[in-house]
């Protein structure tokens, strides 16, 4: 009985305070979690986890998609600035090069049309005249600084009725303006005198003047000015 009331020196006695009860010096026991805590835990760390994997599956996929889409769309195939110049009408020669016979143009005030290849203009329309007292002159049909198509009028009646002008010989006429150009007369260009002097109208200068010489018994164009 006396074994049993010897003191373990491993576990002393605790003091013995007179008035205090002796729970006071009781070792805590450590709180155990609730269970409610741990589950809110352990979903807010999971949810974290499925976060970063979802972010990074996103970011590998776009990176997968960067070089295609920075590939740039390929340009559409660069057409030539330049139209092709167009044919001229079957049967109608092409100038500069013979546009015509001496047999064709025997006749004073016998004119023939031709058509001329202008690196500017592409086809522009032409006209050579047999000139009374021999010789050819050739010109343009297009209007000095304008668009609209000369008009060789052989036809004395038509001059006075559409264009109010009385002549004896055929006349070029401006349908657009009216303006009347007489090839017997020179008038007054930057580069001189040229054939087609202005007789009524408003228009600038007498038609395009274009080389013409006789090659044997063809009728040839060459340089329009």
């Amino acid at each position: 009985m006396a074994d049993n009331l010897k003191p373990d020196p491993f576990k002393p006695a605790q003091p013995k305070i007179p008035g205090v009860p002796d729970r006071v010096f009781a070792r805590p026991v450590a709180a155990k979690p609730k269970p409610m805590m741990a589950w809110l835990i352990g979903g807010v760390a999971l949810a974290l986890v499925v976060g970063l994997a979802v972010g990074w599956r996103m970011r590998v996929s776009a990176a997968k998609r960067a070089p295609v889409a920075a590939q740039p769309a390929e340009a559409p195939a660069r057409t030539s600035d330049f139209s092709p110049i167009p044919a001229a009408p079957a049967g109608v020669p092409t100038a500069p090069g013979p546009v015509a016979t001496a047999e064709e143009l025997a006749k004073p005030w016998a004119a023939k049309k031709f058509m001329y290849r202008s690196d500017l203009e592409g086809m522009v329309p032409a006209m050579v005249v047999h000139l009374p007292g021999g010789g050819y002159w050739a010109f343009s049909l297009q209007e000095p600084y304008g668009r609209c198509q000369l008009d060789f009028v052989a036809d004395m009646a038509k001059l006075r009725d559409e264009y109010g002008f009385t002549a004896n010989h055929p006349m070029v006429a401006d349908p657009c303006n009216h303006t009347v150009y007489d090839l017997m007369r020179y008038g007054s260009t930057p580069k001189g005198l040229v054939r087609g002097d202005i007789v009524q109208g408003t228009g600038l200068r007498p038609p395009l003047a274009i080389e013409v010489h006789e090659e044997g018994r063809r009728i040839v164009v060459g340089r329009m000015e």
